[in-house]
């Protein structure tokens, strides 16, 4: 294999005579085209940096093998382990071993489903859409609807909000508007308690506000808003006070971003940035500091093929969706010394 991938990597920067086992290049002047091409060959991804890995697991999986899903919508129900996969409006639950274990949705007493959030005893909320008109729907955890949550006090300047996204945290649930960059946060019962104008918040003109939409969104374990907005090229933190931070940069190399989407955040600080473009996921300490990328679309089980959404449960898994129904791969974060030691040890 060795010697097919030197041939192969010599063909691409110059001559190879076999005849008389002599190498000639044809453009010396750019080294780093070596080490490019022999990377690219190998499939090596970027090296490890300050012992962190992550190990491809997994994909959600039925009885008859892995699911080929594309780009849905993807929850996790943090206390129980569990992943719940939206599309079609139906909603299917995966346990902690990728397969899946139940299914809600599909007989349309939902209406069409857009989201799930899970709260801590185990009620399901429901965002759903009928006649272009949002609602909020509390369910047990079969998914049977126990009440509507009438929402109360929205600000006036929503009367055009459509959230597509719900996420729960601490007893309050946040709506999400991605297009217009406008969350609602509430309380159990509906009540409107605090909103935010994304817009606002990033001092974005009329005119930029339009094609600036909201990549991807989440809630970290601290209350704060993370969410990445593609065409500036970063990622943001909103605390609960409103004050902000950001990080990244635009360009193609290791740790800068081209067309980003999911973001989440593990128990251990650091930040996971999925990149659309770039078919891979990028990982930053909690200084935003780059430490690992990995992905990449390859034809390896370990690769990734235009990744959008990224959740994470409380083992450190990283489940992640993709383009081409590749399906939903589930990856380790590995930050453990001895754990990665003894991942890499030979079999």
């Amino acid at each position: 294999m060795s010697g097919i991938v030197i041939a192969i990597t010599i063909s691409v920067i110059g001559e190879f005579n076999m005849k008389k086992l002599n190498f000639r290049f044809t453009n010396m002047k750019n080294k780093s085209l070596i080490a490019v091409a022999v990377l690219i060959l190998l499939g090596i991804s970027t090296p490890v940096m300050a012992g962190i890995e992550a190990a491809f697991l997994y994909k959600l999986s039925d009885f008859t093998g892995p699911i080929p899903y594309g780009w849905i919508r993807l929850s996790v129900d943090k206390e129980r382990n569990e992943i719940y996969v939206v599309g079609m409006s139906e909603v299917k639950v995966f346990n902690d071993k990728g397969m899946e274990v139940y299914s809600f949705g599909d007989d349309g007493n939902l209406d069409g489903i857009f989201d799930v959030a899970v709260v801590k005893n185990g009620d399901i909320l429901v965002l759903s859409y009928k006649d272009d008109n949002f609602k909020v729907i509390r369910c047990n955890f079969r998914g049977e609807p126990i009440s509507k949550i009438d929402i109360k006090n929205l600000p006036s300047e929503f009367k055009e909000f459509s959230p597509g996204n719900i996420k729960y945290y601490e007893g309050r649930i946040y709506l999400i508007d991605k297009s217009s960059k406008r969350i609602a946060v509430m309380d159990e019962n509906g009540t409107v308690e605090d909103s935010y104008d994304i817009n606002a918040i990033l001092e974005l003109k009329e005119k930029e506000r339009y094609d600036k939409q909201i990549g991807g969104f989440d809630i970290d374990d601290e209350g704060n808003m993370i969410f990445t907005v593609p065409t500036l090229f970063k990622a943001f933190i909103l605390s609960p006070d409103r004050k902000l931070k950001a990080f990244g940069d635009a360009g193609s190399l290791p740790g800068k971003f081209n067309i980003v989407g999911g973001i989440t955040k593990d128990e251990r600080g650091n930040y996971l940035v999925v990149d659309t473009l770039k078919s891979a996921v990028m990982i930053f300490d909690k200084d935003f500091q780059f430490q690992l990328e990995f992905g990449y679309r390859t034809g390896r089980r370990d690769g990734l093929v235009a990744p959008k959404e990224i959740v994470m449960d409380k083992s450190g898994r990283a489940f992640i969706t993709q383009g081409a129904k590749r399906g939903v791969s589930v990856f380790k974060i590995i930050t453990d010394q001895k754990t990665m030691a003894g991942h890499n040890a030979p079999s």
